[in-house]
């Protein structure tokens, strides 16, 4: 009686099954994709002549101030912060008219919402962490643009607090409320480097999942259910390019909170000097007026991000559908990895310059 052929299970031992293959390949595309990000943030620091001159940064008055580029300043980014400056002393000068005319208040609420849309197109992380997260998530343009808002209102909501907090009930000076402000940003950059690894590796899984299933047999995990194709089947569910889960309100939120938590330093400086001529509560105001500029710029180039990342997409679908959904997956990944690398950036330069630069 013949014996019967037994599996050969040993054999497929030495080779790493597909959940390890989908890992390997997660690691090396996030690996690459932060990489990229670093070479590209190189060569455009070097074309721009960043850190080549220890250029003096301005200063913010009172002592109050945080980095707004967390890194080194290049010339473009001196000449908007001396514009930045220049709204600074318009909005100061407004403040110190109230007393003697009322009506300075609209000049003042006006320089406040300039200030604002001019800011945000400076250096700076809000933009640039709403419209990566965008991106990388494929939002919808009016959530991006109500994540903007929400972003500039908590900045201002923040430096009020700020200054209400340590001026009045603690009675600080203006160095401690930089000292503090420098450690909120701090946290705000950890944060955002979070949320940018947490969404490079979830997008990086994407990307090579959709590697994966280029053979004759492939498989889909769609939120645990799977999906099995051969070689032959047709493959009707939608292959678009779909947010992971997470990517609801709770990522949003996430990514609102790392972006906001960083007081801005035009709303600091007014407050100040709004506190000191007695006129916190038009201060305020001025700072939510500030918020709503900046949330128009950083709204609209969250926009334009997206908008960007759509076309690029429907370009390549006209090739192929395949062709679409690769572009907007390498796309995600790329956007993640450049919000990964804008929170650790700004990190590493906050701790090693210890809250030095501009506010």
């Amino acid at each position: 009686m013949p014996l019967k052929e037994q599996p050969m299970t040993a054999s497929h031992s030495h080779h790493p099954t597909p959940a390890r293959r989908q890992l390997l390949r997660t690691v090396i595309i996030a690996l690459a994709a932060l990489l990229i990000m670093l070479a590209a943030g190189g060569l455009i620091g070097s074309l721009l002549g960043m850190g080549d001159g220890g250029q003096a940064m301005p200063k913010s008055p009172f002592g109050v101030g945080m980095k707004e580029g967390g890194g080194g300043m290049d010339r473009l980014s001196n000449a908007i912060l001396s514009v930045q400056s220049a709204f600074s002393k318009a909005m100061t000068g407004a403040i110190s008219l109230l007393s003697t005319d009322p009506a300075a208040i609209w000049t003042l609420l006006a320089l406040s919402f300039g200030y604002g849309v001019f800011h945000a197109a400076g250096p700076g992380h809000g933009k640039a962490v709403i419209a990566a997260y965008g991106m990388a998530r494929d939002q919808a343009v009016t959530r991006a643009v109500l994540m903007a808002l929400a972003a500039a209102l908590l900045q201002a909501i923040v430096a009020i607090a700020l200054v209400g907090v340590l001026s009045i009930l603690l009675n600080a000076t203006a160095a401690r409320m930089g000292e503090v402000a420098t450690l909120i940003e701090a946290l705000s950059f950890a944060a955002i480097g979070v949320v940018g690894l947490v969404l490079l590796w979830q997008k990086s899984g994407s990307l090579a999942a959709l590697g994966s299933a280029s053979g004759p047999h492939h498989t889909h995990d769609h939120h645990g259910h799977d999906h099995h194709h051969h070689e032959g089947e047709a493959c009707t569910h939608h292959h678009a390019p779909v947010a992971v889960e997470g990517s609801g309100l709770k990522g949003a939120v996430a990514a609102v909170l790392a972006a906001g938590i960083r007081p801005c330093s035009g709303a600091i400086i007014v407050l100040v000097f709004a506190l000191s001529q007695n006129v916190l509560g038009i201060g305020v105001l001025a700072a939510l007026v500030m918020a709503l500029g900046t949330a128009l710029t950083t709204g609209g180039l969250a926009a334009l991000a997206i908008l960007a990342k759509r076309t690029a997409t429907r370009l390549a679908g006209r090739i192929d559908s395949r062709g679409a959904l690769t572009t907007a997956r390498v796309l995600e990944v790329l956007a993640a990895a450049f919000l990964a690398m804008i929170g650790i950036s700004l990190l590493i330069g906050t701790l090693v310059h210890d809250g030095k630069g501009l506010g």
